[in-house]
């Protein structure tokens, strides 16, 4: 096998464990309300394969580059937001900290943080973000799995696990 096929066989093995229908993957029930998704990242990469996954996905999406920028967006925004996914590691106040500041505004909102370094967790293993992690890199499934996990969770016992 010359290194030409085998990159292709690589790539095709990757690919086929992805969803190929992603709302039909992320979604409980076609006749639902989409759900609305805060997306905080300031690495311009990462939020936007993330926003095109989710939103492929059928996610209603608000995105934001910093905390300060989340929380504006959470005041404008009418309707409920549903999931608050965030980096850890940002500029200015921490994912951890914006998960604190949002839960007392908008206390139903299930948080997902996000990051690449382990380190900065440390300090959310003392709230009930550390049981909702997801580590960078990740692909279009392991997003999707955990958000749609996060998203069917009952707030009130992901409390209750902390």
């Amino acid at each position: 096998m010359t290194q030409l096929d085998f990159s292709a066989a690589l790539e095709s093995a990757i690919y086929s464990h992805e969803p190929e229908n992603l709302a039909a993957f992320s979604q409980p029930a076609p006749w639902s309300e989409p759900e609305t998704i805060l997306l905080v990242e300031d690495e311009a990469f990462v939020r936007k394969a993330t926003a095109e996954a989710l939103e492929s996905a059928g996610y209603r999406l608000l995105i934001a580059t910093s905390a300060a920028e989340a929380l504006e967006a959470q005041r404008k925004c009418a309707q409920p937001v549903d999931l608050l996914l965030t980096d850890v590691v940002m500029p200015g106040m921490s994912g951890c900290d914006l998960a604190t500041e949002f839960e007392s505004l908008r206390p139903r909102t299930r948080v997902l943080l996000m990051s690449g370094r382990q380190e900065p967790l440390a300090g959310c293993e003392q709230s009930r973000y550390g049981r909702t992690f997801l580590a960078k890199p990740f692909s279009i499934h392991r997003l999707l799995s955990k958000v749609r996990e996060v998203l069917a969770g009952n707030p009130f016992d992901m409390q209750a696990q902390a």
